[in-house]
């Protein structure tokens, strides 16, 4: 039987699985030779003293500057953020069999929701997969843009390195600088693949498992198999035809809606007792086996996303200030009380006036190099943010 699932709903768990195992964090399959398995060791090793020594030219940067919050600022973005990263590679290489198995719970029964007989499910499952592609694509092509931005497009002196570190040679002689500049955009470049494909099969877990809690929401509501028949199994092939034959511009909202009982497994198909009381029941078991994956998601990455969480938040506070700081240095230098000081020469006049200047420009961080992040920004981001919170708190409290 053809094994279409992974041209669908598992196409990029697939790529993830393979960057995972290819990257060093998961090591490669039984089948792979000897050879490689000894690579991919190494280069698991290799990555591990790169990060420990990238955080350690940051962190030392950050420490010699702790006076200067510009400075202290802007290498503790870094630091914090690569530290996250590192944290979030070590959890997935660690918890490889629980992560495995846990996406083999989500995934199994959708390879089964794939070849119902009822169109709705399908129709559910492309419009998923449609928000996964365009989701991905656009944080691949930011991650390629943004890692060129910052090694390539951001504005500094001749001879600086694009990521401030303390490094325990001269990196103003070639070819230091050359081989720094390399090993930072290293750093960057796998930092930010990193990113992508944990997170990326993070959400993947809770996007498909959302799709198991719909099947199973109108299941319940077709218990009764006086009014409503069972959907069967179609082969794979038959399936993935009707697949690509969907044209998710051209569908409309009655045609998303699910009108059979549907099947998780094809041993339920089997079962005889397709009344109420089977159905219910049916419908039970899969609560509690849904409810079970639940539970094993939150052991497995609770702490995950609370590291998320608290990093996040610790660089938005961090910015907040820097950009509070940088927002009332003009004013309070104006309010400085210059204006009483009774002075006939122009030399206190000259002596602001010239403080003043560089505040024109003020302290800011920026995304890339490229974006700015200022007070009304940052309060607009902040705003929307909690609009948003509201908003996804009240409809859970409705339901």
């Amino acid at each position: 039987m053809k094994n279409v699932s992974i041209d669908t709903h598992r196409k990029f768990l697939k790529i993830n699985f393979f960057v995972l195992r290819y990257s060093g964090i998961w090591p490669l399959l039984p089948s792979a030779k000897i050879g490689w398995k000894i690579l991919n060791i190494i280069y698991k090793y290799f990555n591990l003293t790169v990060y420990i020594f990238y955080l350690t030219t940051v962190g030392a940067d950050a420490l010699a500057n702790v006076s200067d919050l510009t400075i202290f600022g802007c290498d503790g973005c870094f630091f914090f953020g690569t530290s996250m990263v590192v944290y979030k590679a070590y959890k997935f290489s660690v918890q490889q069999k629980e992560i495995t198995k846990l996406t083999d719970e989500v995934y199994r029964p959708i390879d089964e929701l794939f070849q119902s007989s009822d169109r709705g499910i399908v129709i559910n499952i492309k419009r998923q997969l449609f928000y996964e592609t365009i989701q991905l694509y656009n944080l691949y092509t930011s991650g390629v843009i943004m890692t060129f931005a910052i090694i390539f497009l951001v504005p500094r002196e001749r001879g600086v390195l694009p990521i401030r570190a303390i490094y325990p040679f001269d990196i103003t002689v070639s070819p230091n600088y050359e081989i720094t500049v390399f090993y930072q955009f290293y750093c960057v470049a796998y930092i930010l693949v990193m990113v992508i494909t944990v997170d990326s099969t993070t959400i993947g877990l809770m996007r498909w498992l959302t799709i198991q809690v719909l099947a199973l929401t109108n299941n319940y509501k077709n218990c009764d198999s006086k009014l409503t028949e069972r959907a069967g199994l179609i082969s794979p092939d038959e399936s993935y035809k009707i697949f690509e034959e969907i044209n998710l511009l051209k569908i409309k909202d009655q045609e998303n809606l699910i009108c059979k009982f549907l099947a998780f497994e094809e041993q339920e198909i089997k079962d005889c007792n397709d009344d109420f009381n089977g159905r219910f029941k049916t419908c039970i078991k899969n609560y509690q086996r849904i409810r079970k994956i639940v539970n094993d998601f939150n052991t497995t990455f609770s702490v995950f996303l609370l590291t998320q969480f608290a990093t996040s938040l610790l660089i938005i506070c961090l910015n907040g200030f820097m950009i509070l700081l940088a927002e009332s240095l003009t004013h309070n230098q104006w309010m400085s009380g210059w204006e009483y000081e009774r002075n006939n020469n122009n030399q206190l006049s000259n002596l602001v006036t010239t403080s003043m200047i560089p505040t024109l420009k003020p302290l800011q961080f920026k995304a890339g190099g490229m974006f700015a992040l200022s007070m009304s920004t940052f309060l607009m981001i902040l705003k929307s943010s909690y609009s948003i919170l509201v908003l996804l708190t009240t409809v859970v409290a409705d339901e």
